[in-house]
């Protein structure tokens, strides 16, 4: 009891608070019991902690609808840079069609036929155009799924293109392999296939029929005989009847033959290219003239070489 009369006097205690001004004005003084300036001093900050907090949840209410709207743009602009993204991809497989029907390569498996374009949206897909519809909104999954067909599509498109690179290779590979330029110059004395026997004929005997495996080409002694194709060198040196010869490699299947040279001026295991001199037109072996003797082998049997040359 004696607490609560002590209490009761200290908080019935008058105060006295008085304002001086620095200036003309009066002074201002106001009495009030320490209770009721104690009342007034935890009403005062209960309402400013009330007012802090409501203040501290609109900030963040405008923070977030702020946020909310940086977001906003960056999707609409993701979604523009994914739209040109599918545009470019679509180029990019159109050019790739263009591309296998000009090089007459079959089209990708894995590639759809266009004349069998059937399909539909599904019911998850229904309900997320209501929702953007709606709210504008795309959601999180639709994202990724979206995302993760540009990256599909993006790998089948480089590896077409890595097939079609593959496939241009191949085929200058094949181009540079192919013996269709003339081995050297002059006059054609003999086509390929069956033909009298020209040595008897110049020793006076009565010519049989034999079979001719290549071209001959006569020209002056020493005339420079090239290299119809890419290859390597398989044999280089002296064969009877043949003489002084070359058998280039080209790969694919194919070879060549120069036989009857003066001179041989590569050897076996080298590397030649097309146009590339690698003898001179003699007479040796089973000849009787100056001139060339050109086979093409293909898979180690001759076939006409002007099939291969281009006819002058």
């Amino acid at each position: 009891m004696n607490r609560h009369k002590g209490l009761r006097a200290r908080l019935g205690r008058m105060v006295t608070v008085l304002v001086v001004p620095h200036t003309e004005l009066k002074p201002w003084r106001w009495q009030c019991s320490a209770g009721f300036l104690l009342f007034c001093l935890l009403a005062w900050s209960g309402l400013t902690l009330l007012a802090g907090l409501v203040v501290g949840r609109r900030v963040d209410y405008w923070v977030t609808k702020a946020d909310n709207e940086v977001m906003r743009a960056k999707l609409v602009a993701l979604s523009g840079e994914m739209d040109r993204a599918r545009a470019t991809l679509a180029q990019a497989s159109s050019t790739d069609r263009q591309l296998r029907q000009l090089l007459s390569m079959a089209r990708r498996s894995d590639d759809a036929d266009l004349s069998s374009g059937v399909g539909g949206p599904t019911a998850a897909d229904r309900r997320g155009l209501r929702q953007l519809l709606e709210t504008g909104a795309v959601r999180q999954p639709d994202w990724h799924r979206q995302i993760e067909a540009i990256r599909r599509e993006s790998l089948k498109r480089l590896a077409s293109f890595q097939e079609i690179s593959w496939y241009l290779s191949n085929q200058r590979s094949l181009y540079r392999a192919t013996p269709d330029i003339w081995p050297t110059k002059g006059a054609i004395t003999a086509l390929f296939g069956y033909r009298l026997d020209p040595m008897a004929r110049a020793a006076g005997e009565p010519p049989e029929e034999e079979f001719h495996p290549g071209i001959d080409i006569a020209n002056a002694p020493d005339t420079l005989i090239r290299a119809t194709a890419d290859g390597t060198v398989r044999f280089s040196g002296w064969a009877r009847g043949y003489g002084k010869m070359i058998v280039i490699d080209h790969g694919y299947g194919l070879s060549t033959v120069y036989a009857h040279a003066s001179k041989t001026l590569v050897r076996a295991g080298e590397r030649v290219s097309r146009g590339q001199v690698i003898a001179y037109m003699g007479t040796t072996g089973r000849s009787t003239g100056a001139h060339l003797h050109y086979e093409v082998w293909r898979h180690d049997k001759p076939v006409n070489p002007m099939a291969y040359l281009h006819l002058r």
